[in-house]
């Protein structure tokens, strides 16, 4: 790996404060043409092409990382000019091949799922460190039927393309504990335990089965790139209009104080840089922390089994925010960085892998998410207002079912429950839903109160 990609990891970690350099000429020319860039459909007559541009860009952002400033301006100035070439041979081709039809299922901030909405990559490999199970339950496809999110209510199963993960029965392996479970599959671990009737001071035991519940809605999609949905804690990575995995992840701390805001911002952002083995520098805001409890405190530290950001890291355009793995993995999907994105080790090798520098994304707040199936059932997805962003759930979930026509659907009494209880899992409350519905039936109130 270049030294220039580590010296942009190194100056994004430890950043509190932007950049007080002068930008190079050219890059925000660069910047705003990749943007276009990945806003156009490509044409796959002209991959290469593509592909030699994103070069470019990226040893730019090298060379301007490396202070290496009059070679960085001629990759720039290359970029813009290498974009315009392409984007003339675009418009004199045919144009874009032809965007494939969706079925519009998903209703809530995105007009819906193209293709399907199981992840196609963990349905192949599945997750490095996960077993058969696992990898049907990551995928989001039933082994036996092969439906998205299926499970067996008195209405018969859930089939919706924007409704994806299941039910199913997980085999304890050893030392693995309530915390590892549910950072694995992206499920509270004290939803475990209640669903399960567990004690959670007693430690769970090999080959112990346990009922895990990992349905999401999907929040939003996009064309290529990722989504984070802070609330419901997951990572969505698409390619080729379709989602391709999930990937359960730990965000910012939710308490504010005078001098610690670690929250994980929302926003649009890049991957500007990738690095493996990288070094941590430590922010000046963890520093005047720990120099509060300790006399010798350290500034760096360096790669290997004691760095917090594990082997994999990838910078984000958003000042001092990353995505990468962690030597914590119990910490996954709770609430417990600095700001940055953690993921599990095996999750961010490869996504490591398959991610390019310059790909795009965007950090979203949405902790009410709607969804129908196709028999017309409606689901509501509920999940605590971690952030303190809104003053009544009810009122986002309110809005959100009247803006998708489906106020006639639902029963209200049904859609109360569902925020009152904040379970995180898709719930029936549609008028047809039945008695025996498994969600309405195992609700439990307070949940809000003991997610992790």
């Amino acid at each position: 790996m270049r030294g220039g990609i580590l010296i942009a990891i190194i100056v994004s970690i430890a950043a509190a404060s932007i950049c007080s350099a002068e930008p190079i000429v050219g890059r925000d020319e660069a910047v705003a043409a990749m943007d276009k860039l990945y806003e156009s459909a490509p044409s796959a007559a002209l991959a290469e092409e593509f592909r030699s541009i994103e070069d470019t860009f990226a040893r730019a952002e090298e060379m301007a990382q490396e202070n290496k400033t009059g070679e960085a301006q001629r990759l720039y100035n290359l970029t813009i000019l290498k974009s315009s070439l392409y984007e003339k041979k675009l418009r004199e081709m045919t144009g874009p091949e032809p965007t494939p039809g969706s079925a519009v299922q998903g209703i809530s901030g995105n007009s819906g799922v193209s293709g399907p909405a199981a992840s196609v990559r963990n349905r192949e490999k599945g997750d490095s460190a996960a077993g058969p199970d696992e990898r049907r339950a990551l995928a989001g496809s039933d082994s036996e039927t092969g439906t998205a999110g299926a499970e067996e209510t008195a209405t018969g199963p859930i089939v919706s393309k924007s409704i994806i993960g299941r039910v199913f029965t997980y085999s304890v392996k050893r030392r693995e504990s309530l915390r590892m479970v549910g950072a694995k599959f992206g499920v509270s671990w004290r939803s475990i335990a209640r669903e399960n009737s567990l004690d959670p001071a007693k430690p769970l035991e090999p080959g112990q089965r346990l009922r895990i519940d990992n349905r999401r809605i999907i929040p939003k999609t996009r064309t290529e790139g990722i989504v984070i949905n802070i609330p419901d804690r997951t990572m969505y990575l698409f390619k080729g209009r379709k989602l391709e995995r999930t990937v359960p992840v730990a965000l910012g701390m939710p308490t504010l104080r005078k001098d610690e805001v670690w929250r994980t911002p929302t926003g649009a952002f890049r991957i500007v840089s990738k690095v493996k083995d990288p070094t941590w520098f430590i922010p000046q805001s963890i520093l005047k922390k720990m120099k509060k409890t300790r006399k010798d405190v350290q500034t760096s530290v360096p790669p290997g089994k004691r760095n917090p950001l594990g082997g994999y890291a990838l910078k984000t355009s958003l000042t001092g925010i990353l995505i990468h793995g962690t030597i914590s993995p119990e910490s996954i999907y709770t609430y417990s960085s600095h700001g940055c994105i953690r993921v599990m080790p095996g999750n961010m090798k490869e996504i490591f892998e398959d991610i390019r520098i310059n790909t795009g994304g965007e950090i979203i707040y949405q902790p009410v998410k709607l969804a129908m199936a196709d028999d017309g059932r409606v689901f509501l997805e509920v999940h605590r207002d971690v952030y303190n962003q809104y003053q009544n759930l009810e009122d986002v979930a309110r809005s959100l079912i009247e803006k998708s026509n489906l106020k006639q659907r639902v029963d209200w009494e049904r859609v109360k429950t569902s925020i009152r209880n904040r379970k995180g899992v898709p719930v029936d409350v549609s008028h047809r839903a039945g008695e025996g519905n498994i969600q309405a039936s195992n609700s439990h109130p307070g949940d809000s109160a003991t997610q992790p």
